[in-house]
């Protein structure tokens, strides 16, 4: 049976007779035509652009491989033109996965709408009011929900070395075991030489300014220019409270003082260290009937991206779309995500409820893995670092040499 609150009748909102789901689609449709962003902002609405949904269930992204664009000949009038070979970049391809959860209203809470529905106390704005606000919140939880996998992935692929994983047991309850895999490059898989703690940096071993400012110059050498700095809140406010970076910003005579905000800021601009965009995200997760909080991001890592967009969202059509049922509301949410709402009850052989369900296909596709660094700043056990062929000891490894060296432990 089709949406109850198809039920809501002979209401009016600025003096025009009100249907709550037809409303819906049209805020819906307004949304995606203009590229708005529906209820909250995310990473993902920052670092993807979303695609047109496709038919088919397999994703390809062109992934940069070189980062330094061939020049031009300079070639006389009646010469021709010199063919380049087109290698430069690599085909991605992986699944759409299928992402989707649904909410159920019970009857109870129905009742509680009929109450304020039909109360001749209650004025009709009132009314609409409480009946768009019980609406609101299944269409939020449903549409956002969603579009909380493609954080999750981007997010927990930033902090692991360009994987994402997810494991029923671990992190995807009622779902199936899953991975993406960018396909990182080796060298831009990244391991400091010390763990970031007060006591390396006292000791001398450690400045983690002057390693993030040594990494960008050497990015900057392979073409590939920082933007963007990813880590965790407490990683950050450790690395502004450290003594090495308060040195830095305060000198040897006033070095007690705590570093502000702005002024950190000052210091990686002047090292030519990229902002730094401190990652709190958390979401939800339904484990056995209970909420619990799940963290996307390792706390062990800092991620260097360039600025802005760096990949695209891939949506396939839903199933839905193209075998409707009769009996349910669809509304297509935009960015490939789907609506629906339906009733059961005796009908049906089930509980009386109202379900309000959001899906999608999608997959995020980051075409500039090439470019984006994953760097381990803890969670693994230390190794004594040899000087490199000057003598000099290195700051940081790539993860292929230190775990041929020792044991990565990620904590």
């Amino acid at each position: 049976m089709k949406s109850i609150f198809s039920t809501f009748k002979g209401l009016h909102k600025d003096g025009k007779p009100l249907d709550f789901l037809a409303t819906w689609k049209k805020t819906f449709d307004k949304a995606s035509e203009r590229e708005t962003t529906l209820f909250q902002k995310m990473y993902c609405d920052s670092w993807f652009t979303t695609n047109t949904p496709q038919m088919s269930l397999t994703a390809e992204a062109l992934v940069g491989k070189y980062n330094l664009r061939i020049m031009a000949t300079l070639i006389g009038d009646e010469s021709p033109t010199p063919m380049r070979r087109s290698d430069g970049f690599d085909v991605w391809t992986k699944e759409i996965p299928r992402v989707g959860h649904k909410f159920p209203m019970y009857a109870r809470d129905y009742r509680k709408l009929m109450e304020v529905y039909e109360n001749p106390r209650l004025s009709e704005s009132a009314k609409v009011k409480q009946i768009e606000k019980t609406l609101t919140h299944d269409m939020k939880d449903a549409y956002l929900g969603c579009k909380d996998v493609m954080d999750f992935i981007a997010l927990m692929a930033f902090s692991n070395w360009g994987v994402a994983q997810f494991v029923p047991e671990i992190n995807n309850p009622g779902g199936r075991k899953y991975e993406v895999d960018y396909q990182m490059p080796e060298t831009n898989k990244l391991v400091s030489a010390f763990l970031w703690n007060s006591a390396n940096t006292k000791a001398g071993k450690l400045s983690p300014v002057l390693m993030l400012s040594a990494i960008c110059s050497d990015l900057r050498n392979r073409g590939i220019e920082p933007g963007e700095i990813l880590m965790s809140q407490d990683l950050y406010f450790w690395l502004r409270m450290d003594e090495t970076t308060r040195l830095l910003v305060h000198g040897n005579d006033k070095k007690a003082q705590t570093v502000t905000t702005a002024q950190m800021a000052d210091l990686l601009a002047g090292n030519e260290i990229p902002p730094v965009t401190v990652i709190t995200r958390k979401m939800g997760m339904d484990m056995d009937g209970k909420r619990k909080s799940l963290e996307p991001w390792n706390h062990n890592f800092i991620c260097i991206k360039p600025a802005g967009v760096i990949g695209e969202i891939q949506p396939a059509i839903e199933d839905s779309e193209l075998i409707e049922e009769e009996n349910v509301d669809y509304m297509n949410a935009g960015g490939g995500i789907r609506i629906a709402k339906w009733r059961t009850g005796e009908s049906t052989g089930q509980v009386a409820a109202e379900y309000t369900q959001g899906s999608g296909r999608l997959l995020p596709l980051i075409t500039e893995i090439g470019a984006i660094i994953c760097l381990q700043v803890r969670g693994f056990e230390e190794k004594e670092v040899p000087a490199d062929a000057n003598g000099v000891a290195r700051t940081y490894w790539t993860k292929s040499e230190f775990e041929s060296a020792t044991s990565l432990e990620v904590g």
